[in-house]
């Protein structure tokens, strides 16, 4: 468990290391972007696309695009495309899910990656939960555990997903503008917030699983 946790923190750091190294290298080339990447609608769809497919398929992940996309189109049609891709992506794995389970799961994703989000999957409120939950928890694969794991019906799915990805859409989209420096600090201050939510979250799931182990268990004793 502990391999595990310092593998996603080694991860973590190596996607926001690649996206202010991007970022550098997209705000010093600015020409370069526009004249000889383009910057026209087709553009746009592609992007969105490449987004979709980072959900579906967890392990990829696009981050490290944004700071083109945001040369390209501006932070804030990135951030829009970048929102539609992510929440296209969430429906398509929901469905998937719901529809297949675990069996065509495992030929996509080692299913061990997201069992372990389990415990974390509110089963009250599934409407706030999962909002707090795309905050705290920004993975991909969580879009798999929702669908295995919840029973949320799929418009407050949509809504809730649509809503819990909006922040990190445009804090992303926003920040890849800024200098290293300032987006070193708000990387660090967005994770400390993602920390927080992700350990609230947890402490939140435990205490109810406490709770029903303590009341069930008292009622068997009986």
């Amino acid at each position: 468990m502990v391999d595990q946790k310092i593998k996603s923190a080694i991860g973590i750091i190596l996607i926001v290391a690649g996206f202010i190294v991007a970022s550098y290298i997209v705000q010093n080339n600015l020409d370069f972007f526009k004249n000889y990447i383009g910057h026209g609608f087709l553009g746009m769809i592609t992007y969105t696309l490449i987004v979709v497919v980072s959900i579906v398929l967890a392990p990829i992940n696009e981050v490290i695009l944004m700071p083109v996309a945001t040369a390209l189109w501006g932070w804030f049609i990135t951030a829009l495309l970048t929102l539609l891709g992510w929440t296209l992506g969430a429906v398509f794995v929901f469905v998937l899910t719901r529809k297949y389970g675990a069996p065509l799961i495992r030929k996509l994703l080692p299913l061990d990656k997201i069992y372990k989000y389990e415990r974390l999957m509110p089963q009250e409120h599934l409407f706030v939960g999962i909002i707090l939950l795309r905050i705290a928890v920004p993975i991909d694969v969580v879009s798999y555990a929702i669908g295995l794991f919840t029973k949320i019906r799929f418009v407050p799915y949509f809504f809730a997903t649509l809503i819990g990805f909006l922040p990190l859409a445009f804090f992303l989209a926003y920040i890849g503008t800024l200098p290293a420096h300032m987006q070193i600090i708000g990387f660090i201050v967005f994770l400390f917030v993602v920390i927080i939510g992700y350990l609230s979250v947890r402490h939140k799931n435990t205490k109810k699983q406490e709770a029903l182990v303590k009341k069930y268990g008292s009622i068997c004793n009986l």
